[in-house]
């Protein structure tokens, strides 16, 4: 069975983005000692190198995230890591969760293709049940919130920056899923103050009930 792996980051006071649901304004207040810390990028294309399907959701979003890692194979001022990162993405196969992505929208994306929001679930059974390197969410927070409650992500990657989101901060968690974590492995990147924890992910028993339709971008 291949496990699902969720690789996020998160900031000390809980959340994945500020209240301008941007991410920049995060590191207004980054500390001086930290910067071009590349660290997480490796963990990330450790990740990326070992998975065999990558799962991404939402039309726009997911269309300019392949974009942007199209555009990081020809930037002369692309890191070693991040253009390592480019073709990885440009080779592996990408899965996007969308009731509005059409032909035409993955004509650039040869290795992308789209399932619609109500067969995430199913479809993502069936491809833990195929064989191939893990199954990968990078970022995608409300597709895997949603997996996570139905008890199909096997290990948690978070990694904690030192840094605020403030008031209005959109937190990484949906909820109170009935799931248990158990860290497996922790590590720290002096450069940028980050540290990555590990979790082996098991969804409780005695909570089987059905949910309802996934609520996420598409």
């Amino acid at each position: 069975m291949r496990p699902l792996i969720v690789c996020n980051f998160v900031t000390l006071d809980g959340c994945y983005e500020d209240a301008t649901r941007t991410l920049a304004p995060l590191f207004e207040y980054q500390h001086p000692d930290y910067h071009a810390d590349d660290g997480f990028d490796h963990a990330t294309l450790s990740l990326l190198e070992r998975a065999g399907t990558l799962l991404l959701a939402g039309r726009e979003s997911a269309r300019n995230n392949l974009r942007y890692w199209q555009g990081v194979l020809t930037d002369p001022g692309a890191t070693d890591v991040r253009r390592a990162f480019a073709r990885r993405i440009a080779q592996i196969e990408v899965v996007i969760v969308s009731d509005h992505l059409t032909p035409d929208d993955l004509t650039a994306f040869p290795n992308a293709r789209a399932v619609r929001v109500a067969d995430a679930p199913d479809t993502v059974r069936t491809l833990k049940g195929q064989p191939g390197g893990p199954l990968l969410i990078l970022l995608s927070r409300l597709l895997w919130n949603d997996l996570l409650a139905r008890g199909l992500v096997d290990e948690l990657h978070l990694t904690t920056f030192p840094l605020l989101a403030g008031p209005g901060g959109t937190p990484l968690f949906t909820g109170r899923p009935p799931v248990q974590f158990r860290l497996i492995r922790s590590e720290t990147f002096p450069g940028s103050g980050n540290v990555l924890s590990v979790y082996d992910v098991t969804r409780s028993e005695e909570h089987t009930s059905e949910l309802q339709s996934p609520m996420y971008l598409v």
